[in-house]
């Protein structure tokens, strides 16, 4: 990544997101920036929080700019307010979106972009769309979402004063489009359903690098990646663990990812005495090594904007099961290409001990994954490409 001069006579293009951490959207944007058409385009990166993993990865024709901070006495004030109200929000027992209350208590110091662009763009819902609405001066605005915002906790009608003020809104999946519109967050003739974007060559290729974690197990490997968060309910997964354990089935289940439920999760697997069982892997900057060695992939989600570890599961040709949010539909073909569970214990343990004991089923299952085609880094990005070039 570099500063670059601007050019004359090509449109400027602003991205926003929170960071570049190890998650969906991030790894979607470091996908999809390299696909850009930088002839007909000038891009520019800020992001809200730096020293993501990912930041690594951004092309050199993307000018990294600084994120717009209140001075220190704005600061102060501003995470002050954000302190108490979080407090006070507690005690009364009202529930509201860390983004929105962060939004409300720091939005009288956050300054704003004094550059002007042609088309700004906010790649994640929560902050960095608040800010592009108020905050960026911009003659057309879009605004991603890659999250079931209702189900993540977000207000319809809070959120639906930022989405009113944009003139396109992208979704990750055609389920999500309409719970989005239904629930009142955005109008439908605003949406544009784009794919979240995987580069298949450099998955496979990052997948061949050598990881020890697998290789000495002799039981089944499971293997499930994401946030230790909420919304990917790890507590289902330990859970399910434990019904394995006592259905007799030797097996080493590795979480890859970090969060906020670490130490949550770790307490359970301590409680539950799943310490033999089950590897908090931590974050990985690159975690397809562990899904070339495993021989199942697990998605215990509650919810999911579109479920981007599925598609890399597939394009590694392994074995899914996957409980039955919305969106999974979108990728699981149930019987097909993997195996959509109910969200119970019980249901996910049943569906991996299938697999397990069905030699002839999991085949089928790797032959159609082999059989399928990841296509979004060609086709998506041409969505994307003509929405910043002609809006």
């Amino acid at each position: 990544m570099s500063s670059v001069r601007r050019i004359d006579g090509m449109k400027t293009v602003l991205f926003i997101i929170d960071s570049l951490n190890c998650g969906g959207a991030e790894k979607s944007l470091v996908s999809l920036l390299p696909l850009l058409d930088y002839s007909q385009m000038d891009v520019s990166l800020s992001i809200v929080r730096r020293g993501g993993v990912f930041e690594q990865y951004l092309p050199s024709e993307v000018r990294l700019i600084p994120f717009p901070k209140p001075g220190p006495v704005g600061r102060f004030f501003s995470n002050a307010l954000f302190s108490v109200s979080r407090r006070v929000l507690a005690i009364l027992g009202i529930k509201r979106h860390g983004a929105e209350v962060a939004w409300i208590c720091k939005r009288p110091f956050v300054p704003k972009f004094k550059e002007h662009f042609d088309v700004a763009v906010s790649y994640q819902q929560g902050f960095p769309t608040y800010f592009l609405a108020n905050k960026v001066n911009s003659d057309k605005k879009v605004a991603w979402i890659n999250t079931d915002m209702l189900n993540a906790g977000y207000r319809p009608h809070f959120n639906r004063q930022f989405y009113d003020r944009m003139d396109c809104v992208c979704t990750v999946s055609d389920p999500l489009s309409g719970r989005l519109s239904d629930a009142g967050f955005v109008s439908q003739d605003k949406i544009r359903v784009i794919k979240d974007i995987l580069n298949v060559d450099v998955i496979k290729s990052l997948s061949d690098v050598p990881m020890d974690t697998f290789k000495t197990q002799k039981s089944i490997k499971i293997l499930t990646v994401g946030r230790l968060a909420f919304p990917k309910n790890y507590r289902l997964a330990i859970e399910t663990a434990d019904v394995l354990r006592e259905k007799g089935l030797m097996f080493i289940w590795v979480f890859v990812g970090e969060g906020d439920e670490r130490e949550l999760l770790e307490t359970m697997i301590r409680q539950k005495g799943l310490q033999d069982q089950i590897i908090l892997a931590g974050l990985q900057l690159n975690p397809y090594p562990y899904f070339k060695s495993c021989d199942i992939y697990v998605q215990t989600s509650s919810f999911e904007g579109f479920g981007l570890t599925l598609s890399e599961a597939k394009i590694l040709h392994k074995p899914i099961v996957t409980t039955n949010f919305p969106s999974a539909i979108n990728q699981i073909h149930d019987g097909k290409n993997g195996l959509i569970a109910e969200m119970t214990p019980k249901s996910i343990a049943e569906k991996i001990l299938r697999l397990v004991n069905d030699h002839a089923l999991m085949e089928t299952i790797i032959r159609e994954t082999k059989n399928e085609q990841n296509r979004t880094a060609e086709t998506e990005s041409v969505k994307v490409n003509q929405l910043l070039t002609e809006i």
